[in-house]
């Protein structure tokens, strides 16, 4: 339990631009009164991941989510449109999906056999006599609907404040970062089977904090750097991670771009399955990876091919989508479930016309370094455990996340070296002008 009454709204984050100050009131994170704000302000009215829309590839496909607290079916109907319901019969509340996936023309509630169709009207209250003829004229007794269901790209985000703006308009320059994403291919990116899912005993904000700071990486990560070296040792790259190391806050950047979202932009050689090949990857792969990067070039002219190819991309949509665009593709949800616990979901993601060999190689990535148990995630999760353990049982009120503050007229725009930490400074701009519903993401 936190050590101190949460201190009043307007005091969580302290932003000073001539002294070179942002801090954040450990509260922030260690607080279950503001995390109930959070559930009302932040997860009530922003934009949250549901899915993508290639995970739904036949008419009746679903899934059943958890998004920002609230149970959904996110489905494609038997028109073959993407609908997202509420999974509670209306009758006496209970889910009537429980299955996590599948195929569906119909929900039977296991209660008392009610009947939902996949556009979620009312077919069947299994009985025969009791009801008012007509009594569902209204449509009230139908599945309900999310109040905003909207896509990107293929991403679809549901949003439960029926003022809110736009997604499109939500997303501003994270946008730019998606098209980068789906860019990679002239076929189709796609959601590939399986999915990592696990807890971390962690506020939420501290992962996403941590899913694009540069300034950890070689602190925390020393071993797999390790792990690099050993596997470009007598090849032509050997020598290249430590040539890395010392010029990587001179290459990339830390870029804010609206909204609360940010990227990290970084270069670390590990090579990229999308169109960067590397003698480690096995000269299989090197005809279909320069093929691809020549399909870039040709698509998208030289400048955007070189950031597609060779830039490591980790991006966070606020308040809690990551997308890591780095040795493979991974999109990571973090459901929070209190204030120092959180529920991550991932999924490899990858273009449908790439060879057996390089699909393996992808996947192999998506495990080996973001995976529950891969180089990354088991340090990372280390980090976020003590730095919650700490902020719940000691005195210090407030964490100093400083670093590249103040050179920016507006923190929701600034730019940075990659081991800055103006991200992280954009993402809690945007979560206190929220949270003191300075900006309420309504139309006005």
């Amino acid at each position: 339990m936190a050590l101190h009454d949460p201190v009043r709204e307007e005091e969580l984050v302290k932003a000073e631009p001539a002294k070179g100050s942002f801090r954040v009131h450990r509260d922030a994170y260690r607080s279950a009164e503001v995390f109930q704000r959070e559930k009302e302000l932040i997860f009530g009215k922003c934009w949250l991941y549901l899915g993508h829309d290639t995970e739904l590839q036949k008419k009746g496909d679903f899934h059943s989510r958890r998004v920002g607290g609230r149970d959904l079916i996110f489905i494609r109907d038997k028109k073959g449109e993407v609908r997202a319901h509420y999974n509670s019969c209306t009758h006496r509340a209970a889910k009537v999906c429980r299955e996590r996936s599948g195929n569906a023309r119909n929900f039977t509630c296991p209660y008392h056999g009610w009947v939902f169709s996949s556009e979620g009207g009312l077919v069947s209250q299994n009985a025969q006599t009791g009801y008012a003829e007509g009594i569902n004229e209204d449509g009230h007794l139908d599945l309900r609907p999310v109040e905003r269901l909207e896509e990107y790209r293929g991403f679809w985000f549901v949003n439960y404040n029926p003022n809110a703006i736009s997604l499109y308009d939500y997303l501003d320059g994270a946008r730019d970062q998606i098209d980068a994403l789906m860019d990679h291919t002239e076929g189709k990116q796609i959601i590939l089977s399986g999915e990592h899912t696990y807890s971390i005993r962690a506020n939420y904000k501290l992962l996403c904090e941590n899913s694009y700071d540069g300034y950890h990486l070689f602190p925390v990560h020393a071993s797999y750097f390790d792990y690099l070296r050993d596997q470009l040792a007598g090849t032509p790259g050997e020598g290249l991670i430590d040539k890395t190391l010392a010029s990587y806050n001179t290459a990339g950047a830390a870029r804010a771009l609206g909204n609360g979202h940010a990227v990290l932009d970084s270069f670390v050689p590990t090579g990229r399955p999308v169109a960067q090949w590397l003698p480690s990857m096995g000269m299989g792969t090197k005809a279909e990876i320069e093929a691809r990067y020549d399909s870039l070039v040709r698509r998208l002219g030289e400048e955007r091919a070189k950031y597609i190819a060779e830039t490591q991309k980790n991006l966070v949509i606020f308040p809690n989508l990551v997308i890591n665009d780095i040795l493979s593709v991974t999109v990571r949800v973090i459901e929070p479930e209190s204030h120092e616990k959180i529920r991550v979901t991932a999924w490899a993601m990858g273009p449908d016309d790439e060879s057996e060999e390089l699909r393996a190689l992808r996947l192999d990535n998506f495990v080996s370094f973001l995976g529950p148990a891969g180089f990354g995630s088991p340090d990372d999760i280390e980090m976020l455990e003590i730095c919650q353990d700490a902020a719940d049982h000691t005195p210090i009120e407030w964490s100093e996340i400083s670093k590249g503050f103040g050179r920016a007229g507006d923190p929701l725009y600034a730019e940075g070296p990659p081991d800055d930490e103006v991200q992280m400074q954009a993402y809690w701009t945007m979560w206190d002008s929220v949270m003191r519903r300075i900006n309420t993401l309504e139309v006005k």
